[in-house]
């Protein structure tokens, strides 16, 4: 029985006693689960902070997810690139041998040309994911096309110039450049088009050699030789053979592809530690130290324990108790 003595004392225990019960309950819940709380509310003070946290981790793993694809492309672009440079060296000495050994008969020459020509536009016309790397923004579309070029021209001088070339003939493509957002405020342009003039040369030397037959003559040998030099950046043009120079050749646009890498490698080394940062300030907002909640569970078990004592022994006050 509450009397009117003791029932402020009594209500004010019994409240004291169910906020014990509900911070008990909710450290248990801690101590389970490991967070402070299961809804924004149960952390109303840090929720926003704990948003913006998120939404930069999400961002954060957006960029790194688009670096990684577009660090593939330009892998495999920079194999492709690298091995047309390697098949350019190789059909080089070939012309050279052809050319001071006067043996390009021998060497089937023509059929040489033909393979190095059909193995450069293979190597452009590469695809990563159903997309073809030189293609520029026409990604659906195979870059290189050997088919249909028009005849070469008369390669004895003196030469008409400047001497044609057939990127038209070939390039489905377009001149745009691919680029991206890396990182904040950060874009870069990647990868190379099938019409950059390098790789022009080179096909435009194979077709002349293959055109000519098996026997070309000195004067296409020598044009030939005088594209696949400069292209390969051993040569800066040559005008007797109607070459203009280059401002960029294979080992440029290597070069070029590698700092495209280098950017994108540097923007994932700063995701990287950002990750972790976000990912430690995360976990500092929302979980809790288990052990510790363990021993607040201790000691509001302890204390819940001690008021339900407390309000028994309040509820059996009575002037008889007292009395006897």
């Amino acid at each position: 029985m509450t009397r009117v003595s003791n029932y402020a004392l009594n209500n004010f225990l019994q409240s004291q006693t169910l906020g014990v019960q509900q911070r008990l309950a909710d450290l248990q819940i801690q101590a389970s689960s490991g967070q402070k709380a299961q809804t924004y509310s149960g952390i109303a003070a840090d929720a926003h902070q704990l948003i913006s946290l998120q939404v930069a981790q999400d961002q954060t793993a957006q960029y790194v997810k688009t670096n990684a694809s577009i660090d593939s492309r330009l892998t495999t672009m920079e194999s492709s690139v690298s091995d047309i440079f390697k098949a350019a060296t190789n059909f080089r000495t070939l012309l050279l041998n052809a050319e001071n050994n006067n043996n390009a008969g021998d060497l089937s020459i023509d059929t040489e040309a033909a393979n190095f020509r059909q193995q450069v536009a293979n190597l452009l016309n590469v695809q990563v994911d159903g997309r073809y790397l030189f293609s520029g923004s026409r990604t659906d579309v195979k870059p290189v096309d050997l088919n249909g070029w028009t005849t070469p021209p008369t390669l004895t001088p003196p030469l008409t110039l400047p001497l044609p070339t057939y990127t038209a003939e070939y390039y489905k493509g377009d001149s745009q450049v691919m680029s991206a957002d890396i990182d904040t405020s950060l874009t870069i342009k990647y990868g190379v088009t099938a019409d950059n003039p390098a790789f022009e040369y080179l096909l435009r030397a194979a077709n002349y050699i293959q055109t000519a037959g098996p026997t070309p003559s000195q004067d296409e040998m020598e044009t030939a030789l005088s594209l696949i030099n400069t292209a390969l950046g051993t040569e800066s043009g040559n005008a007797t053979r109607g070459t203009l120079p280059l401002t960029q050749d294979i080992a440029d646009i290597q070069a070029q592809i590698g700092t495209s890498r280098s950017s994108i490698d540097q923007a994932n080394s700063r995701h990287s530690d950002f990750q972790i940062y976000l990912t430690q300030s995360i976990a500092d907002v929302q979980t809790v130290d288990v052990a510790q909640t363990l021993t607040q569970v201790s000691s509001y078990t302890t204390q819940l324990q001690a008021s339900h004592m407390t309000l028994s022994q309040i509820s059996q006050l009575s002037l008889l108790n007292y009395l006897k």
